[in-house]
């Protein structure tokens, strides 16, 4: 049961279509339950499983996702404990993010029909916010606690993350599992051109820092005049950041590629020398996982991220890249790792070496291995 589902896009849905896909391969009978939601941003078409059953539920307000994403509950739980009451799930998987209701509904199906709940979470909370924003997501804290709470089991990206969901939702250490986001290796590579291409792939949010890799680029190509950053991807800080690579005069070394077809990333990601995680520590970055960082680890590249943005099995300092903790910093690894190919390729082995153990297909089984053991009295 999820919130997101293509044609929307976004990390989330890929994290969705990747895991039922392997789970419909693995012989499993998989059945997605989404609110049928009005989409006009860019649109993934990935390819699912003909096996699986995509069933779209009718969802008040569904040209709003952020009114929809509230009243989305009842029709969602009524269609949930018809459809389990019909197929006989064994159990329900749902992806938690703090601003639907998707989670409660599906708790409240598991409650109902009397199997197990898994949560997994991706974006456990929000940056902070005042006014009366800030009041809005007090209440949203209370009812995810109880969702939380009340589920059989709550998988968490890492560590970090599991001491986050104690605190902040009050959730038992021991209802909790550490089981990450994973990547389909066999989709990426690389071409090892030394093309001089720094990459970041994702969605322009302030906290992502692009601002402070352009600020960094003036600096860079004195000393490496070929350099091009490549940003793939849009968000609210796109025109932003090319006003900004436009009044630096930085334009003909940067690269607003914009939204780019999913199928089209592995392409960029091969031609690419290093690849740029978070550059900014927040509430959302601290210890997180983007999908896009394994996929630059699948890709061969090393990793530059700030410290404490990616946790420390991914970004393993001075091995497959750097954490880095200011500009400075950034600038000089930069032009490091370009200078030196030899270096620059032995830590982009590295990164493919070290990203094999989050192919999705260890992530499916891992699920269902919570599943079994889970005992009847959880």
């Amino acid at each position: 049961m999820v919130f997101h589902f293509p044609p929307i896009s976004g990390g989330g849905v890929v994290v969705i279509v990747e895991l039922a896909n392997i789970l419909a391969e693995l012989g499993h009978d998989v059945t997605i339950l989404t609110p049928d939601l009005k989409w006009t941003g860019p649109e993934y078409n990935p390819i699912i499983n003909s096996e699986i059953n995509v069933i779209k539920v009718e969802t008040p307000s569904r040209s709003n996702l952020k009114i929809a994403s509230r009243r989305c509950f009842s029709n969602m739980k009524e269609k949930g404990v018809q459809l389990g009451k019909e197929k006989q799930f064994e159990f329900i998987l749902t992806i938690f993010h703090p601003f639907h209701l998707v989670p409660k509904a599906a708790v409240a199906c598991g409650k109902e029909l009397g199997i197990p709940v898994i949560v997994k979470i991706d974006d456990a909370v929000y940056q902070k916010a005042t006014g009366v924003k800030l009041i809005q997501r007090k209440i949203e804290q209370i009812y995810n606690a109880k969702t939380l709470q009340n589920s059989t089991r709550v998988l968490v990206a890492n560590q970090n993350t599991q001491d986050l969901v104690n605190s902040f939702y009050n959730v038992p250490m021991d209802k909790m599992s550490i089981i990450s986001n994973g990547v389909d290796l066999s989709r990426y590579h690389s071409d090892n051109t030394h093309s001089k291409k720094i990459i970041f792939s994702g969605a322009m949010y302030a906290h992502r820092g692009i601002d402070m890799l352009l600020n960094a680029v003036p600096k860079i190509i004195k000393q490496v005049h070929d350099t091009k950053i490549i940003l793939l991807g849009s968000g609210p800080e796109f025109e932003n950041l090319r006003e900004m690579s436009q009044q630096k005069n930085i334009s003909d070394n940067v690269d607003f590629k914009g939204w780019i077809d999913r199928e089209e990333i592995h392409k960029h990601l091969s031609q690419a020398q290093i690849g740029i995680g978070p550059l900014r520590l927040t509430e959302v970055t601290n210890n997180a996982l983007p999908i896009k960082v394994l996929e630059y680890m699948a890709s061969s590249l090393p990793l530059i991220a700030m410290k404490n943005t990616l946790p420390s099995d991914v970004l393993v300092d001075g091995k497959n890249g750097y954490f880095i903790e200011n500009e400075d910093e950034l600038v000089s690894k930069i032009i490091f790792l370009l200078k030196n190919s030899g270096t620059c390729t032995e830590m982009g082995q590295k990164s493919k070496d070290m990203v094999t153990k989050f192919d999705w297909s260890h992530i499916a089984e891992a699920i269902v291995k919570e599943y079994e053991n889970i005992t009847p009295n959880s």
